[in-house]
């Protein structure tokens, strides 16, 4: 690396990797203390949708704290966040008219949850507690997230986690499902019947989902009527869909929410990451007209809490990333550039170790497979993504590398998903870079 790493008492979330320092960020890049740039081709955590170094935010933040920077919502309510609710509501699909803004992914996911179970609860149909959720799936690090999250990052605290059911998600090139060939059957839609029917429909509270999978290596796009399908059998056994649109929401698809990629509306949709483009931390969860009914009607405080709910200083910047969205048609824009990255990227497939590249609006991403014919994986001990990702740090790019699902099971993939606001010639850039990599790992590999 081009300078010593920083740790000093910092817990790091994985000790055996030389993180660079980053110092500052403009852009699409960000800069380490030498001077260094890397493109950032993960918007941070998906979250910095609108580019780093954004002096409007900023300035804005500033005054936004100068003026009133927190109320404590037990107490008080404020004018910002119902601002933000009014604009959301705006945006949103469907009967989703009601907001309940926290500090981030997570923590909508959970309030997603608790939500569908007060729900239920107030309805008198107490035995309504069981989510169903898919495998492949990450939904978050608190606990009721975790617990419907479904790769291995679960495993060390699974004895604290209630045991929520998983089925096959939608991932069609890899569909677990006999008889799905070139025409897809929507079995893994059905499979979610028979998980609601196997634990008793009087039981069964909330389906989850991400509408484009993205824990199981590169993005699951489904087919256009499987959610339309999932939205008739929750109905029919009165089974509140919850999409987490943490990753997804907020123009990453080319819809502002993915959701509205397909004819179907969720109960409730938990958002994160991209509302306030990374500036504060801040995410939340919009849900229905029925929802919030019932809720009221025994005038009970809904008794679910964090210190920053609906903060006024993290709702100024989600005002003001709503302002730069549609100044600069950031939705449309990241359809636009969506489909050339994706047109970018399967030229890849020139490469021998280029699986299957799957994509949605900015959201992109390809499998590392040792053949495509017949189609077999590396196998895991010689860890292809890490050694793709090292390459491409030291040339000064950032992706998601992962090694499958986290199971341990075999499958490298590679999975892009920059700030939106990035040009064709940054894209360009970008490929060349894995274009560069991609030989370069295959030549350390037939080395071997």
């Amino acid at each position: 690396m081009s300078q010593p790493q920083v740790s000093g008492p910092l817990l790091l979330q994985d000790p055996a990797y030389d993180y660079p320092v980053v110092e500052r960020g403009d852009g699409i890049y960000v800069f380490d203390g030498a001077g260094k740039r890397y493109i950032d081709g993960t918007a941070g955590a998906g979250n910095v949708i609108l580019g780093h170094g954004r002096r409007r935010i900023a300035r804005i933040m500033a005054k936004q704290a100068e003026t009133l920077a927190f109320v404590f919502t037990s107490h008080f309510t404020n004018p910002v966040a119902a601002e933000l609710a009014g604009r959301l509501r705006e945006k949103a699909p469907g009967r989703l008219n009601h907001i309940y803004f926290v500090s981030g992914g997570s923590e909508g996911v959970e309030t997603a949850l608790k939500l569908a179970r007060l729900y239920h609860l107030r309805r008198g149909r107490a035995q309504k507690h069981q989510v169903i959720a898919r495998w492949s799936s990450y939904h978050g690090a608190t606990l009721g997230a975790l617990a419907t999250t479904g790769t291995g990052t679960r495993h060390a605290f699974s004895p604290w986690l209630p045991g929520f059911e998983h089925i096959d998600p939608c991932l069609p090139r890899a569909c677990p499902f006999d008889g799905c060939g070139e025409t897809c059957t929507l079995a893994c839609a059905s499979e979610l019947e028979r998980a609601i029917v196997r634990a008793g429909p009087e039981n069964v509270a909330a389906f989850v989902a991400e509408p484009v999978s993205m824990a199981g290596g590169c993005p699951g796009v489904p087919p256009d009527d499987y959610f339309p399908r999932i939205r008739e059998i929750c109905d029919r056994y009165d089974v509140l869909w919850i999409a987490d649109e943490v990753v997804t929401g907020f123009g990453r698809t080319g819809r502002f929410f993915a959701v509205q990629n397909w004819d179907a509306v969720p109960d409730i949709l938990a958002f994160g990451k991209g509302v306030s483009s990374g500036y504060v931390p801040m995410g939340g969860a919009l849900f229905t007209d029925e929802i919030r009914q019932v809720l009221e009607d025994k005038k009970d405080p809904f008794p679910h809490v964090f210190t920053y709910v609906n903060n006024p200083l993290a709702a100024r910047v989600g005002l003001t990333v709503l302002d730069l969205m549609e100044e600069e048609s950031i939705v449309e824009r990241s359809a636009a550039m969506g489909d050339y990255l994706l047109e970018r990227v399967r030229s890849l497939r020139s490469h021998p170790m280029v699986g299957d590249v799957r994509g949605i609006g900015l959201l992109v991403g390809f499998e590392l497979v040792r053949s495509r014919d017949p189609y077999t994986y590396f196998s895991p001990s010689l860890k292809v993504h890490e050694r793709l990702h090292r390459r491409l740090i030291r040339r000064g790019l950032s992706i998601s590398a992962t090694g499958g699902p986290g199971d341990g099971s075999p499958g490298d993939s590679v999975r892009i998903f920059p700030p939106l606001v990035i040009t064709r010639a940054e894209i360009d850039e970008m490929v060349e870079m894995l274009d560069e990599a991609l030989t370069a790992v295959r030549h350390q590999i037939e080395r071997e």
